[in-house]
């Protein structure tokens, strides 16, 4: 809060213990005096400063109390107190900050408060607990939030105004508070930073270095030294910067030479990871940050920074690409198996098929009822092991033949999923129904065969009354959760997490069709798109299958 000096009224110097101007500005110069000797005691604690500046301020502006407090989390703590002797309070006490209303409308306004009368100027201010009768306070800041207050007050009405100069000088005395707060922060978070720095480099994974620009004097601490192969001795004295970067890897030398000659350049900030040889000749990466501090004039004069050994995470990055370039050679290598599988089983396969349809069509009429019957099974079980061969390719080809992800409106996708199952629908006189669903991010067709099979599964499960499924959504914060509900069969607890095993069957095809493959594939689709897939069910009272996809 700027401090503004002013010129003091006749109503003000009327106000004053003295009895004529010339001993009233002899009284105002020797409180300015006092708190100049106070505040320029610089060895002395910040607490006792404020101690005997509250007792300066109290006296000047005529009350029986005076505090310094500080607020947190509504809480109204007193750091430092001058109060009569047989008063109830003392410093580190701590109250609701809404027991002192004046206080708290300080705070909350970030503005002096002064009152002479409480209870006549502002009855929404008078407290039952405190009983304060007059007030002046002003708000204390550290940096750009408020502290707490700077007050004082006594508990009966006054019979004059506080003067322009009780308020000034409150004002004047609260703008030194300040900034002593914000240099206490200030110097609280360059030792903390100072900490965090000497027990980075005491672990040995950092060191830190200053270079003088002009004298090129590169000084740096031993373990940033050794990080870089030079003598720790000659480093702490200085070195030229050249020393350091002649250790640096001969492919990332250039490249950092130019970012620290662009660096010093414009004056700015610096960040570089490189490879460097350290004293046994090994490898290792770092990265460094930093920055360029000018003089007046704009010269640049010092470049301190810091090194961070990353090379832990460097190796562990390696491995890690390493693995997925193995990844990917194995997932290309399944996809051309299963291509492979595929046809080499499938193409036999037709040809069972065809033969057998073929003998049904020459030879039927000389075939007996059996004949017919192991026919029919030998179809049947062809037709079959082509749907389970279509299944493990789609299963296998969900990661490496999956398109590029786009926006879905899945209110679409389950329109068309019905278009697909009508014939299904109709004939299990099945009932659909569906609240609106939300857009997401995917790949169209994957989610279009997830859909297909969830709903497909809640017909076909659906027990011996018609089919009624709901599918409805639920939101998170960064995900949308959308279920599939049916009143069907229900599945036993047991059995909940393995259904989503390939090939895994709860029931004999005689009971139910399909291939194990459906769910498995489900999952492996949602997996490509980050999400869950899981099931709550109960035996008898049907099943809720739940996919969560992330938001877009």
């Amino acid at each position: 809060m700027p401090f503004v000096w002013e010129v003091m009224s006749d109503r003000d110097v009327s106000r004053s213990p003295r009895e004529d101007l010339s001993a009233q500005l002899e009284y105002r110069e020797s409180a300015l005096q006092k708190v100049s000797e106070t505040i320029s005691k610089t060895n002395q604690p910040f607490i006792e400063q404020i101690d005997t500046l509250l007792e300066i301020v109290r006296d000047v502006v005529g009350t029986d109390y005076a505090t310094f407090s500080c607020v947190e989390d509504n809480t109204y703590i007193f750091e430092a107190v001058d109060v009569p002797a047989d008063a109830d309070l003392q410093a580190g006490e701590a109250i609701p900050l809404s027991e002192l209303p004046n206080c708290k409308h300080v705070v909350e306004t970030e503005q002096t408060l002064v009152l002479r009368d409480v209870e006549a100027e502002a009855t929404e201010l008078a407290d039952s607990t405190w009983g304060i009768a007059c007030y002046l306070g002003t708000p204390v800041f550290a940096g750009e939030e408020v502290y707490g207050t700077f007050c004082f007050y006594g508990m009966e009405a006054r019979a004059e105004e506080f003067s322009n100069w009780d308020v000034t000088f409150v004002e004047f005395v609260s703008n030194w508070v300040n900034s002593q707060l914000a240099q206490r922060e200030r110097e609280q978070s360059l030792r903390d930073a100072k900490l965090q720095m000497e027990a980075a480099v005491e672990a040995g994974t950092v060191g830190t270095w200053e270079w003088h620009i002009p004298e090129d004097q590169f000084v740096t601490g031993p373990a940033f030294a050794k990080t870089f192969g030079v003598d720790p001795a000659a480093a702490r004295e200085g070195v030229s910067l050249d020393q350091f970067v002649s250790r640096i890897h001969e492919a990332d030398r250039e490249r950092v030479k130019q970012r620290i000659q662009e660096t010093v350049e414009s004056g700015g900030e610096y960040e570089e990871e490189y490879r460097v040889w350290n004293e046994d000749d090994e490898l290792q990466w770092v990265i460094a940050r930093g920055h360029v501090e000018c003089d007046e004039d704009g010269n640049p004069i010092t470049f301190p920074g810091a090194l961070i050994d990353i090379t832990e995470r460097k190796h562990t990055e390696q491995q890690l690409e390493a693995l997925n370039s193995r990844l990917k050679q194995s997932n290309k290598r399944l996809e051309q198996f299963a291509h492979a599988a595929s046809h080499d089983l499938q193409e036999p396969l037709r040809m069972v098929s065809s033969y057998l349809q073929l003998l049904d069509n020459r030879y039927g009429d000389t075939l007996d009822e059996d004949a017919h019957e192991f026919l029919e099974f030998a179809v049947n079980g062809a037709d079959r092991m082509r749907d389970m061969i279509d299944g493990l390719l789609k299963y296998s080809r969900v990661e490496t033949q999956g398109a590029p992800f786009e926006h879905v409106d899945l209110n679409k996708i389950l329109a068309d999923v019905r278009t697909d199952l009508q014939r299904q629908i109709e004939e299990n006189d099945a009932q659909i129904t569906a609240e609106t669903l939300p857009q997401v991010k995917g790949d169209p067709n994957q989610l279009r065969q997830l859909f297909q099979n969830l709903v497909e599964n809640a017909l076909e499960y659906s027990g011996d009354e018609p089919p009624c499924v709901h599918v409805f959504t639920e939101q998170e914060r960064n995900k949308w959760i959308i279920a599939v509900r049916d009143e069907g069969i229900g599945i036993e607890s047991a059995n909940q997490d393995s259904i989503f095993e390939v090939f895994h069957r709860l029931h004999s095809r005689d009971e139910y069709a399909g291939t194990g493959i459906g769910l498995a594939l489900c999952q492996r689709i949602v997996e490509r798109h980050n999400g869950e897939i899981w099931v709550e069910s109960e035996p008898g009272e049907g099943s809720t299958f739940f996919v969560s996809l992330p938001k877009p």
